[in-house]
């Protein structure tokens, strides 16, 4: 027999670490349905406005609940079964979409015993007591835990999803630094940005972030405004691209339309230090806190500039474990992908640069490469 892959795989290793303790399992996060089966709606259509999707796993099978509208993506789920619900045909009224999900899976639920692993934060509560109410003897286990470990470690597809929301986002900073102009605004920043990304994926993704200009720079954050953005002040472009849930985080800051002042470039190198410090500290074993370290103390007397976190993790949330910082009680381990974002912000200054690694065996991958120079 071939070995599991993907999502099978990831079931499989669920199971293995609920050994006997559980006689189902029931899933109802987003997040933690994609990772266990693929699915995953377009944000995009009507389909999936105010929409849920539940999985429930035996040993060995694995069962997708949604209702008829999402029939297109739940038909594409790594699983092996779908179960549809009818809930609107455009001829008559519909009922409570989710209740009405909850009422059809209650009683497969309740059929494969008492015993149910489940993300519980995320059962409904309408789910929880009628599962209490038909089955007294009914006892959760949360799976949240187990699962926030297993997703630090990518399988060879989700490492796929995430290098194809690289190359967007590579795509991404190429347009802003060689199109950015005076007088555009962060919106059409922002819309350069997202054509380009769209235009490498070869389909419509979600993108999200930080675009940013002069003085709004130093706020650290923001979306896009109609602000205009000037001749030799900076901007700040740090976006995700995502693409079946996974995403990446790529971040630069350059110089609009002129040469950077020596205080930018000052400022910038000591960014440039600081991310190479970083990097440096990144390998399988070593805390997450030392990481952070690294990054403030290459600072030196400006480290106290950096405002926010040195790094995150990520996959299909943002930001994920692991945490670079300075209380961090995480340990880097290999299959981690996660960013460094080393950053100053100072009054008539905002700097960050941002590269997304994997944690491999024996050191890390620089997944991004795009330009980091401070000059257009």
């Amino acid at each position: 027999m071939p070995p599991r892959t993907g999502p099978e795989a990831r079931r499989a290793r669920l199971w293995a670490e609920l050994d006997d303790n559980a006689d189902v399992i029931l899933v109802c996060d987003p997040r933690h349905v994609t990772y266990l089966s693929g699915y995953y709606p377009s944000p995009f259509e009507f389909r999936g406005v105010n929409a849920a999707a539940y999985l429930l796993l035996d040993r060995g099978r694995a069962t997708l609940f949604a209702d008829n509208l999402l029939a297109p993506y739940a038909n594409t789920a790594d699983v092996d079964e779908v179960a549809l619900s009818l809930w609107y045909e455009g001829k008559r009224s519909a009922p409570n979409r989710r209740g009405l999900l909850c009422r059809d899976i209650l009683g497969e639920v309740c059929r494969r015993g008492a015993r149910i692993a489940c993300d519980a934060a995320s059962v409904p509560l309408a789910l929880s007591d009628a599962l209490r109410s038909q089955r007294p003897d009914v006892e959760f286990m949360a799976i949240e835990p187990i699962l926030q470990r297993l997703q630090r470690s990518k399988d060879a597809d989700e490492l796929e999803l995430l290098k194809r929301s690289v190359r967007a986002g590579e795509a991404g900073h190429s347009a802003a630094r060689r199109d950015a102009r005076p007088g555009m605004s962060e919106l059409e920043l922002f819309q350069l940005v997202q054509q380009a990304a769209q235009t490498d994926a070869g389909e419509q993704v979600l993108v999200y972030g930080h675009f940013l200009s002069g003085p709004r720079c130093e706020r650290i954050g923001g979306a896009p405004t109609a602000r205009r953005l000037e001749q030799g002040e900076l901007v700040l472009v740090d976006f995700s691209v995502v693409i079946g849930g996974y995403r990446a985080d790529l971040g630069a800051t350059f110089v609009c339309g002129a040469r950077p002042s020596p205080e930018q470039t000052r400022l910038h190198e000591a960014c440039l230090q600081a991310l190479a410090a970083g990097e440096a500290s990144l390998r399988a074993g070593n805390e997450c806190r030392l990481v952070d370290r690294a990054v403030r103390e290459s600072f030196g007397e400006l480290g106290t500039n950096l405002l926010s976190h040195s790094g995150h993790g990520l996959g299909l949330g943002h930001p994920d474990p692991p945490y670079i910082v300075p209380e961090s009680s995480d340990v880097l381990l290999p299959g981690d992908v996660l960013t460094l974002e080393p950053g100053q912000y100072v009054a008539g200054a905002g700097i960050r640069v941002e590269r997304t690694y994997l944690i491999t065996d024996s050191g890390y991958e620089r997944l991004s490469q795009h330009d980091l120079a401070l000059t257009q």
